[in-house]
C-alpha cells in the first residue's frame, strides 16, 4: 500500500510540475510576443503561478495520502515540485532568450521612440543572466518552499504529533 501511495505522490509531483510550467511557459510566451517580458509585473505573475501551483501540490499530497501524510512527506513533495518547476521554466525562458536575441549585428542595438529599453538592446542581453538567476531561479525556488511550507502548514492542524488530527 504504501509503494502506490509513493508512486501517486510521485505522479503528482511530475504533473503538478508539468501543469505549472505550462502556465508559466504560455504566460512568458505571451509577454514575449506583446514585448512585455521585460517588465516587472510579468516577472510576479509567474512567480505567483509557481506560488500558487507548489501549494496546491502539497495540499492534493495531503488528500492522496488520506490527510494522514507528515510535514517531511509534504515538504518532500512540495521541495520536489518547485525543484522540477523551476528547472523547467528556467529552461524555457532560456530557449526564448536565445531564439529572440537576433543574430544580424545592425539590429542589435536598434532604439525605439520609446523610453523603455527593447528585448535587443546591450542592457537587456548583457542583464539576460542577472534576471536568469534572480528572478527565475532564486525567486521562483524561494516562493515555491514559501508555497511548500504554507501548503504543508496549512493541511498539518496538529503539528506536535505526526497524524493529521
Amino acid at each position: 500500500m504504501a509503494r502506490a501511495e509513493q508512486s501517486s505522490i510521485l505522479r503528482l509531483v511530475w504533473v503538478y510540475s508539468f501543469i505549472i510550467t505550462a502556465v508559466c511557459v504560455a504566460l512568458a510566451g505571451i509577454f514575449y510576443l506583446t514585448h512585455w517580458f521585460s517588465d516587472l509585473w510579468t516577472g510576479y505573475i509567474i512567480n505567483g503561478i509557481i506560488f500558487l501551483g507548489v501549494m496546491l501540490s502539497v495540499i492534493h499530497a495531503n488528500s492522496t495520502l488520506g490527510g494522514a501524510a507528515s510535514l517531511y512527506q509534504l515538504g518532500l513533495t512540495g521541495l520536489i515540485t518547485t525543484l522540477l518547476a523551476t528547472i523547467m521554466v528556467a529552461s524555457v525562458t532560456l530557449l526564448f532568450h536565445l531564439i529572440t536575441v537576433p543574430t544580424d549585428p545592425a539590429t542589435l542595438n536598434t532604439t525605439m521612440e520609446e523610453a523603455r529599453i527593447n528585448e535587443y538592446s546591450v542592457q537587456t542581453r548583457q542583464g539576460f543572466w542577472i534576471f536568469m538567476v534572480t528572478n527565475i531561479v532564486f525567486a521562483n525556488f524561494t516562493l515555491g518552499v514559501l508555497g511548500t511550507v504554507i501548503g504543508a502548514i496549512s493541511v498539518k492542524r496538529n503539528q506536535k504529533t505526526e497524524d493529521a488530527g
